[in-house]
């Protein structure tokens, strides 16, 4: 009997808190319904608004609009955004009419300069949890808000790890190349995180990038991993101030530094550099002869093609790859392809077949 009664009342606890979990995913159901809903109410209002203000018949109507938007925002970084998002389209939807737009145009700045969208943001970087701070980070470097700098520069070395990102980031779109550089020297340990982050703030840097890396470079804490990662992530830009420093390391770095540095040197496609670029482009590492043959496809001379047309046949398929898709953009012959599409080489007619048939597609799709 004692059995049968706790079975019961086990039972029923099972069914009490099925009850309650059901009841409290319906409650979270119910505030996301309410919660879409009233952001598409407001997304509606302020759609009325805005062409209350496009389609207004006089100026002293289009401004008292103006006035009540902006007393709809009230200093809510939500609003201000869906007024902004709401802009962006109205003004995609009439490009052809340059009256609308230049309407658009002049209402966003008549909005900027009530609401003073910095101010928010400002506000929120200093009142805000974790997930608003780094938002207003972000917001504030695309405002291009250079008084609220300091503020940003303050969450660089934060304990969160991604508020401290985004404060990165967005110093990174404002060029403060000292804040970055800081800031790259403190996650460079981390291998897994900071060689996909570095790429980003190098990308995103919207100052000198030859003093961002001269900081870090010179810096006693940077390591070897450093100097590499950072070389690479800079090899597209192309920046001869460091060239002197990729040629070095492409001939008495080790071999991983060598990589990166011929990748570097490869991008400026310097007639001066071939010597190093020919003897790379037979290295026992293949990435190493990949980032060669994209160097001496750039020079494009004779030695130089007839490395890349070797190259064609390498053992390695990224090589053969590599080598396919730079040889069609030389200057080579039509009886120089020809042969290589119909001669014995299986390897290189392939890979240069799969390069041209590719291209041919998307010039037809293009």
């Amino acid at each position: 009997m004692e059995y049968a009664l706790v079975g019961v009342i086990g039972i029923l606890a099972c069914l009490f808190a099925i009850g309650m979990e059901f009841i409290i995913l319906y409650k979270m159901a119910q505030k996301d319904d309410n919660t879409e809903n009233e952001y598409e109410a407001m997304r509606k209002k302020i759609s009325i608004r805005i062409e209350g203000i496009v389609y207004a018949p006089t100026k002293s109507a289009a401004e008292r609009e103006i006035l009540e938007l902006t007393e709809l925002i009230n200093d809510d970084a939500e609003k201000y955004e869906l007024v902004e998002n709401l802009l962006a389209e109205y003004r995609e939807k009439r490009i052809e009419d340059k009256e609308a737009v230049e309407k658009i145009d002049s209402l966003h700045r008549k909005i900027d300069e009530t609401v003073k969208p910095a101010e928010i943001y400002s506000k929120m970087l200093s009142k805000g949890d974790s997930f608003h701070k780094c938002h207003a980070c972000r917001r504030l470097a695309d405002l291009d808000a250079r008084d609220k700098i300091d503020d940003v520069r303050d969450l660089v070395g934060n304990k969160d790890r991604n508020l401290a990102y985004n404060a990165a980031m967005a110093l990174a779109k404002f060029g403060d190349s000292e804040k970055v550089a800081e800031y790259i020297i403190s996650i460079q340990d981390d291998k897994a995180y900071s060689g996909r982050i570095i790429n980003e703030l190098v990308a995103g840097f919207g100052g000198d990038r030859v003093e961002l890396a001269t900081l870090i470079f010179e810096n006693d804490k940077c390591t070897d991993y450093m100097k590499r990662t950072l070389i690479k992530a800079l090899a597209d830009y192309k920046l001869e101030e460091f060239h002197a420093m990729y040629l070095d390391g492409a001939i008495n770095g080790n071999e991983e530094y060598k990589v990166a540095c011929i990748k570097a040197l490869a991008e400026f496609g310097n007639p001066e550099d071939e010597h190093i670029l020919q003897v790379s482009a037979q290295s026992s590492n293949w990435v190493v002869r990949a980032s060669a043959i994209r160097g001496l496809a750039l020079i494009d001379n004779k030695t130089s093609l007839a490395t890349v047309k070797n190259a064609l046949s390498d053992k390695e398929w990224w090589v053969r790859q590599t080598a396919a898709k730079c040889i069609i953009t030389m200057s080579i012959s039509t009886n120089d392809l020809e042969e290589i599409l119909g001669g014995y080489d299986r390897f290189a007619a392939d890979a240069v077949k799969q390069v041209l048939y590719k291209h041919l597609h998307e010039v037809e799709e293009g």
